[in-house]
């Protein structure tokens, strides 16, 4: 393939588009050309291109554009991404579109966007990444059930999710619909009948979901070997500190793309615990997204 291929944003002065524009300067495989805010943002230049409407298809198809990274709110993304759909291939963030054929994690089922070329895939949310992965590269030891807290950072409620009166020197212990949508969009990834539970909550810390896990195995396995069973992978990193992972230390583990594992220790019966972190804004959101377009093109492989 000669040159690069154009991509879009939609949405792109959000935090997810901002994100997506960062990440994509001077991509390998892709080139940024066309971008599309608000209303209020339409016509003024940014980083030498031009703000478009949201729903100006002629001028994206104009400038070459193949596929459209957005960070469009939900209700705006309900109406919007479906028309850009039909003739670009569109990774959206939207929950409104993480259906059973629709939720890709490249790790899991990224070979369902393989060769795509148009139509909506969605991210799943941002939490689920530090929970569904480390899951399933240990699925092969059977899993019985697995119970989570998640601790996840300010940033994944958006530029104006919370404000600094909220949540400094504080933790919230309920983040509204994200329980049933980790627990809905886990099942739907992972495809096996374990029951997760799960409890949410937001922390004063900028980057980084961490989330500690019990996980209660159909027979009793060794810590070895879920180490085993993780070393397997690049995409994990095991700390054997006893106050690791981190946030402020650990959230950049392969560029903000890799989960970082610790604390794995012997629970009762046939339980290990362990704590997990990823980058919510970067495994968790944007960097995904980019991951799963580079998938579609033949630029990644899909899997574990």
């Amino acid at each position: 393939m000669l040159g690069k291929i154009v991509v879009g944003i939609l949405g792109v002065t959000g935090a997810i588009g901002e994100l997506y524009e960062t990440l994509l300067k001077n991509h390998t495989h892709f080139k940024l050309g066309f971008i599309a805010a608000s209303k209020k943002n339409v016509g003024k230049n940014r980083h030498g291109l031009t703000i478009h409407s949201i729903d100006d298809l002629p001028s994206a198809k104009k400038c070459g554009v193949k596929i459209l990274f957005s960070g469009l709110h939900t209700e705006i993304a309900k109406i919007i991404e479906p028309i850009w759909g039909q003739d670009f291939l569109v990774i959206s963030s939207s929950s409104a579109f993480r259906t059973e054929q629709q939720l890709i994690l490249p790790e899991i089922n990224g070979h369902q966007i393989q060769s795509a070329r148009t139509g909506i895939f969605a991210k799943p949310n941002c939490t689920l990444h530090p929970i569904i992965l480390p899951l399933a590269a240990l699925v092969p030891l059977g899993i019985k059930r697995a119970t989570v807290t998640t601790f996840q950072a300010v940033s994944g409620a958006g530029k104006t999710g919370l404000s600094a009166m909220d949540i400094l020197d504080n933790v919230i212990p309920f983040i509204e619909n994200e329980e049933e949508k980790i627990k809905k969009e886990f099942q739907l990834l992972l495809k096996k009948d374990i029951p997760l539970d799960i409890t949410c909550c937001r922390v004063a810390v900028y980057d980084g979901h961490l989330v500690t896990m019990s996980v209660e195995f159909e027979r009793k396995v060794s810590i070895e070997q879920v180490q085993d069973n993780l070393h397997q992978y690049t995409l994990f990193k095991v700390h054997h500190e006893h106050d690791r992972p981190q946030p402020r230390l650990d959230k950049d583990f392969k560029k903000g793309m890799g989960i970082s594992i610790g604390r794995i220790r012997q629970g009762e019966g046939a339980v290990i615990q362990f704590v997990a972190l990823a980058h919510n804004r970067i495994r968790g959101a944007a960097g995904t997204g980019i991951k799963l377009a580079e998938i579609a093109y033949g630029f990644e492989k899909p899997g574990l």
